[in-house]
């Protein structure tokens, strides 16, 4: 095996490791935000949900969200070094 096919073989290998990372990325936040919807609407109105609570979950949502544009960016990097 030569120089240019593993590099062929590294190419495609992390193109299709992108697709299937972000594919599944997408659908745990959707998930995420399903489950969070559907916390709220069946919470009890007379004992509602610590705010605290809330902040928190929203905060790992985002944090979520940062560190997948974080390793997208690092994904397209590598793709770049590799040609």
């Amino acid at each position: 095996m030569n120089i240019s096919s593993i590099n062929d073989l590294i190419t495609s290998s992390s193109s299709n490791t992108q697709k299937t990372a972000t594919s599944k990325t997408g659908a745990d936040q959707e998930t995420f935000l399903k489950l969070l919807v559907a916390q709220m609407k069946n919470q009890d109105p007379l004992n509602p949900q610590d705010s605290v609570q809330y902040m928190t979950q929203l905060a790992q949502f985002s944090s979520l969200e940062q560190l997948t544009s974080i390793n997208d960016k690092l994904v397209q990097l590598i793709d770049l070094g590799n040609k």
